[in-house]
């Protein structure tokens, strides 16, 4: 018979391990991630300075937010608080982006071997009436002491010549806070998931449902600038009169980030067609309080527009009237193109001369050039039979771009591949600007 003996557990044992549960969970809900790191895009990293630490943290979503990738001592403002006025040796709080690179020849020698700039002071912070400018990271060429800038985040040179490695300008985010809050995966996930559908929905009203429905996205306090809704209207409507039917706003690469209680999203932002065909705007950014309820935006802006848009014109409009222009401008570009194949498998080539403009290059080769070798070659072989499928013709700035499989064929050669023609208009013709080819 086997005797059964009672098991006891020193006490000093069991509080140990309540403790160590509490602080130790081991489980997905633990609340040991930077709460402020909602979403880090794709390859991208990004930054958080700890005021309380004086420390400086890089993060990658890749390498996963349970720790950093890299880290180093700081110094910020010599006076502790939220810098609200010009002069008052406070560093701020809040998501900023970094925008622009000087190295230490543009320098004087208080700014170390780099320094990137700022965008302080951001929407939220001029909406507090928050004065002052010029907030970089940057080195030294002193000592690191704690709390010795009169602002700025100030980094031993060593370790801003290897934060710059982690920086993409007008993308990294910059998050300074007094202390680092701690979230659970499970809790940054279900604020990224609501975020995800926010946009989702704000994208969707923006493509194809009315102006109240897309301003109920906004909250009351903001009115965003919607002069240019009745234009877009009307190219969104002429756009849904062709085939394919529809258009799309594209939000990509998006970064989620928390401030306070306010939600800082930065994204790249395209206008689409639903056969593929899309614009690149630039990278919109948005603010968006969080409510029990649903979320509202409170300000939202293009931070950088592609180089294509700085007219002043809203990207969107300029973007939709590149991108759905009359289809029949759409099919004449097409017929050109194919027009030029016919002419090159004939080995017609003056005729194949006449579809390039007289500044064509390619390969660095200008037109004469070009069309020389491509003569040589018709007189070389029996036969050139050039043939193309799968034709996508998108509307650029100054002309069109036309992509397609070619197929090339001669009593010599034959390969398979994909071309890109760039095209303009002149003397009211359409005529090779630009050509690059890709082979399979």
């Amino acid at each position: 018979m086997i005797k059964k003996t009672k098991l006891t557990i020193p006490m000093g044992v069991i509080i140990l391990s309540v403790w160590l549960a509490c602080f130790y969970p081991g489980n997905s809900s633990a609340a040991s991630l930077p709460g402020a790191l909602i979403r880090i895009p794709g390859n991208g990293k990004a930054i958080i300075v700890e005021k309380k630490s004086q420390m400086l943290y890089v993060y990658s979503e890749k390498k996963g937010i349970d720790s950093p990738i890299f880290q180093a001592p700081c110094s910020t403002g010599k006076n502790p608080g939220f810098k609200t006025r010009v002069g008052d040796k406070r560093t701020p709080e809040g998501v900023y982006f970094l925008k622009d690179e000087f190295e230490d020849r543009y320098l004087t020698p208080v700014y170390g071997k780099k320094a990137f700039p700022s965008d302080y002071p951001n929407f939220l912070d001029l909406r507090l009436g928050k004065q002052g400018s010029g907030i970089w990271i940057h080195g030294t060429d002193k000592i690191l002491k704690p709390m010795d800038s009169n602002g700025c985040i100030v980094l031993e040179n060593k370790n801003i010549i290897a934060l710059s490695n982690y920086i993409h300008l007008d993308a990294t985010p910059l998050i300074i806070v007094e202390q680092i809050d701690y979230a659970s995966k499970n809790t940054l996930m279900r604020t990224r998931k609501k975020i995800d559908r926010f946009l989702e929905k704000w994208t969707k009203a923006l493509a194809a449902q009315s102006y109240h429905t897309y301003l109920s996205f906004y909250d009351p306090s903001y009115l965003p600038n919607i002069s240019w809704w009745e234009a877009w209207l009307i190219n969104r409507d002429k756009a849904g009169a062709q085939p394919p039917e529809g258009v799309e706003i594209l939000l990509e690469n998006t970064g989620i980030y928390a401030q306070g209680g306010v939600i800082v999203v930065l994204c790249d932002m395209s206008l689409a067609r639903n056969d593929g065909n899309k614009i690149y705007l630039g990278k919109r950014q948005f603010f968006i309080r969080q409510e029990t309820t649903a979320p509202l935006i409170i300000g939202d802006f293009f931070q950088a527009k592609d180089k294509a848009f700085n007219s002043g014109e809203p990207p969107l409009l300029a973007a939709s009237r590149m991108l759905f222009q009359d289809q029949s401008t759409h099919k004449l570009v097409v017929e050109t193109v194919q027009q030029w194949m016919a002419a090159w498998s004939s080995k017609n080539m003056d005729k194949y001369a006449r579809f390039y403009t007289n500044d064509f290059v390619c390969n660095g080769m200008g037109k004469t050039a070009w069309v020389k070798r491509k003569k040589r070659l018709a007189r070389k072989y029996d036969y050139i039979l050039v043939t193309g499928k799968n034709f996508k013709a998108f509307p650029t700035k100054d002309g069109y771009t036309v992509s397609f499989i070619q197929h090339y064929k001669s009593s010599g050669f034959a390969t398979t591949g994909i071309k890109q023609l760039k095209l303009v208009r002149q003397a009211g013709e359409w005529k090779i600007f630009r050509e690059n080819w890709k082979g399979k």
